[in-house]
């Protein structure tokens, strides 16, 4: 889990909810394409195209717009910009384990990405697996299924290519400069990268 800096509603959005009139009252049921077209596109381009949990890259629109604070909750965040996110998983198979938003559900996260520091409460190995320093991190990872082992599995190949004897200490620290820096398009799993490498990468 990474940091996410908000930025401004897309103008799209805005645009669409001041039609609110007597007779009309904006809903998220309501929100369709172009309009939600503009909010993902917004929401991806801030989380760098990776999950706003697992940090997976979100791509072939397997992908859901996520509300941080649960829709459940009615507490009247449905369109606030700032209450969304962008989490992978879109369609699942059946009887598939559910990670992520899809897990989450109606639960509130004890850590979330819009927390600076967020990624201070977690831990990391070389096998991919993840752990946490506190109890409010490893609710976090209960909630979201962050410990499944098909995540585990996608975080332990992201290591692999860092972990090769023929890298040359030097070659190593350009490869995880390279590979961590900030970016249009994010590499995935820039967190347990940079805690399993702590040391390596420059400031």
């Amino acid at each position: 889990m990474r940091f996410i800096t908000k930025s401004n509603e897309p103008q799209e959005f805005t645009n669409w909810k001041n039609l609110e009139n007597d007779d009309w009252t904006p809903t998220y049921g309501e929100l369709n394409n172009p309009v939600k077209r503009s909010v993902f596109t917004s929401l991806l381009k801030e989380q760098g195209y990776l999950c706003c949990y697992c940090e997976r890259t979100l791509a072939d629109k397997d992908y859901h717009l996520e509300h941080l604070n649960p829709q459940g909750n009615h507490d009247g965040d449905d369109l606030d910009y700032n209450n969304f996110l962008c989490s992978c998983l879109n369609k699942t198979a059946k009887g598939a384990p559910l990670h992520c938003g899809k897990k989450k559900a109606n639960s509130v996260l004890p850590v979330t990405p819009l927390q600076p520091g967020c990624t201070a409460n977690f831990t990391f190995n070389a096998i991919g697996e993840i752990g946490a320093i506190n109890e409010e991190g490893y609710e976090t990872i209960r909630i979201l299924g962050l410990g499944l082992k098909k995540l585990n599995a996608l975080r332990e190949a992201a290591l692999e290519p860092f972990l090769s004897d023929d890298l040359t200490e030097e070659e190593l620290v350009t490869f995880l400069s390279e590979y961590t820096r900030e970016q249009e398009v994010m590499n995935p799993f820039i967190s347990a990268i940079k805690y399993v490498f702590n040391g390596y990468i420059p400031e």
